[in-house]
């Protein structure tokens, strides 16, 4: 029993045999290797060529948006310009307006002031209301016309025409609220 549990296990063969030699030296930190470029292949590129070529693709990208963003930007002024000249020029206005007129714009509920003879001529169609800069004019429907021509969204729908679901469930005339 005179033997120590080293020797013990490495009699079992589950402790490594002593080697002076390896406990002498010591170990030598490990050094990844430069690898060389080479190209077995004429048509591959190497990663360092594929990073540049991603990012100039994607800088090429950035700046085709860019472009279209100001292209589109001044498309917009330019409409914008064109919609002002009319509305101050044919713009119906009268500050005795107390009248709402609602109307379906955008998904929201909007409205825009009128009087008693405006509101007549709007259900009648001869009077039309145009968008611009969140704000809502009344104007002559020819005029409408001509900005429905080139900017269409700024022209909201008067009608207020009904879904498939109010035709199949219509109303009664007979009912009282």
């Amino acid at each position: 029993m005179s033997e120590s549990l080293k020797d013990q296990l490495k009699a079992l063969g589950l402790a490594p045999k002593s080697n002076r030699t390896a406990q002498k030296r010591p170990p030598k930190p490990h050094k990844p290797k430069a690898r060389k470029a080479v190209n077995k292949d004429p048509d591959s590129i190497s990663l360092d060529q594929a990073y540049r070529m991603r990012r100039e693709y994607e800088r090429q990208q950035k700046q085709k948006a860019a472009e279209l963003k100001q292209a589109q930007e001044r498309q917009r002024r330019e409409i914008n310009q064109k919609i002002k000249a009319l509305i101050k020029e044919h713009a119906v206005r009268d500050e005795t307006a107390e009248i709402k007129r609602n109307f379906l714009y955008k998904g929201r509920i909007r409205s825009v002031l009128t009087t008693h003879e405006q509101l007549k001529q709007i259900n009648e169609g001869s009077l039309a209301v145009v968008y611009l800069s969140g704000t809502h004019h009344l104007m002559p429907a020819e005029i409408v016309e001509q900005v429905k021509a080139f900017a269409p969204d700024n022209v909201p729908d008067l009608t207020g025409s009904q879904s498939a679901e109010e035709e199949e469930h219509p109303v009664p005339d007979d009912l009282i609220w």
